[in-house]
């Protein structure tokens, strides 16, 4: 499936050097927003999740909706908050 970006709600976004500057259509880039990015990097590495940060940011490196689900599973059982959002909606102004 490939990387999914992990940004902390309220704090920029970091994974959009690559997003277009303008677009006359529909643009979206899915990604987790969560509450406490440390803590969520840190409870996905220990149930043996990838985790990659670089300059743009930390991602998720996930295979399916399976290994999603259970991503989604350990930041539930963590008690961390988390949504599945659209980031371009928390940069971009329409």
């Amino acid at each position: 499936m490939g990387l999914l970006p992990i940004t902390e709600k309220g704090k920029p976004v970091h994974c959009q050097r690559d997003w277009p500057l303008f677009y006359m259509n529909d643009f979206s880039r899915m990604g987790i927003a969560v509450n406490q990015l440390d803590d969520a990097v840190t409870a996905l590495r220990d149930d043996g999740f990838a985790v990659h940060e670089n300059e743009q940011g930390c991602f998720l490196d996930i295979s399916g909706a399976k290994q999603l689900h259970q991503a989604v599973q350990t930041l539930s059982s963590r008690r961390l908050d988390y949504e599945i959002t659209d980031l371009v909606s928390c940069v971009y102004q329409g």
